[in-house]
This record gives structure tokens, sequence and C-alpha cells, in this order.
């Protein structure tokens, strides 16, 4: 057999096989950029929603925390709030006490010229006055968060601010009347009654007016704040 007759086939079957060889490449390399496109694309589909899930859950997690935030101020504000409502019916009872101790109504200015029965009496009757105004930092405090309750709760607890404004302004100006008209009781001692009863807890024969506006005072206060108190306490219980 002729050398040539075998180096014909020869080569052309090692053309053929790099031919197969240059094509089975072109394939596998574009298979492999093919996957590697798709894993690209979802790579990026993967990291797309994992971004807006991302931003979803933080979303989310914000409003959770602001709601959380809120509610607890809701919670803190009432308690402090129902808290302060109690001691402000105590200290009204204590200034609502009747007479005088120790050197009580002393403070009070004297005018000119007073007979010394005329000025003890003043004096007593000054006495709620005196009380008031130790406690008035803490009144204060408790009325200024009055438009405070009036955004949280909805005005619901007007009824309580509005009577408890109006029992310190009644027993004000009944203690001032008083001493105004120390001495002319006899003129109209129906009135002088009436004053005396605003001012002296329990004091009189007809009903204690300030007491039972008290007692309403109270009473709202539990109805809004208690009753919210209440609604909250697991969340009060996780503080």
């Amino acid at each position: 057999m002729d050398t040539h007759d075998l180096v014909g086939p020869a080569v052309v079957a090692a053309a053929v096989s790099g031919f197969v060889s240059i094509v089975s490449g072109f394939l596998s390399n574009r298979a492999a950029r093919r996957l590697h496109m798709d894993k690209l694309q979802s790579d990026e589909r993967l990291a797309e929603r994992r971004y807006g899930f991302d931003v979803d859950l933080a979303e989310r997690k914000f409003h959770y925390e602001r709601e959380l935030h809120d509610r607890k101020r809701r919670v803190e504000f009432a308690e402090q709030l129902l808290a302060d409502f109690y001691k402000f019916a105590d200290i009204i009872s204590a200034v609502r006490s009747p007479g005088a101790f120790g050197d009580e109504g002393s403070s009070r200015p004297r005018q000119d010229a007073e007979y010394a029965g005329t000025a003890r009496n003043r004096d007593i009757y000054f006495v709620p006055l005196e009380r008031l105004r130790k406690e008035q930092e803490f009144l204060s405090s408790l009325f200024s968060r009055r438009y405070q309750a009036r955004a949280l709760f909805q005005g619901a607890l007007e009824e309580a601010f509005q009577p408890a404004a109006e029992i310190v302004n009644s027993i004000r100006v009944a203690a001032s009347m008083l001493i105004q008209y120390v001495g002319n009781q006899s003129h109209n001692p129906s009135l002088f009654a009436r004053l005396e009863a605003d001012i002296w807890g329990g004091y009189g024969d007809d009903r204690d007016v300030i007491a039972l506006k008290l007692q309403g005072v109270l009473a709202k206060a539990d109805e809004v704040l208690g009753t919210m108190l209440q609604s909250e306490s697991p969340l009060a219980a996780r503080r």
C-alpha cells in the first residue's frame, strides 16, 4: 500500500476531528456562557427579590417600632396622669380640711387697722388659698397636660380636666369672698354658708357640691385612663 494512500485519509480524519473539536468547544463555550448568563440573571432576580424583601422588612420593622413607641408613650402618659388625678383628689381634700393648724393663714397680706378678731377670721378663710399656693407647681403641671391629653384621647378627658379646674377656681373665689366680707355675715347668711361649704369639706347641711364634683373627676379619669391601661396591660407587662 502506498504511503500517500494512508496520509490522505489520516489528514481528512484529523481535519474532521479538529473541526469536531472546534465545534464542540464552540458549543461548550456557548453553553457555558449561556449558563453563566442564566446564572447572572437568576442571581440578579434573587438579589432584587432579596432587596425588596429587606426593604419591606425594614419598613415593617420601622412601623412596628414606631407604633410600639407611640403605644408605650400613651401608656406611660396615662399611668402618670391617672396617678396625678388621684393626687389632685388628695390635695383638694387636704385643702378643704376644716379649720387652720399652727400658723396657717398667717401669710395673708394684712390690711390697715384690722381688728384682732377680724384678722383671725380672715386668716382662717385664707388657709385654703395658702394650701393651694403650696401645691401650685403640681397643679400647673397637671393642667399643662390638658391639651396633650386632648390630642391623645380625642377630648375624652375634658370631663375630668374641666370640673377639676372648676373645683380649684370655686375654692379660690369662695375663700376670697369670705375674706372680703368678714363681719358682714348677717347681710346674706345663706351666701356665707354656701361659700363656707365650698372651702370646707363636709361643712353645712346641704350636699357637698365640691366633693361630688371631685368624685366625678376621678370617675372620668378611671373610665378613660384606667380602661385604656387595662387594654394595654400586656404591653405594660413587657416593658
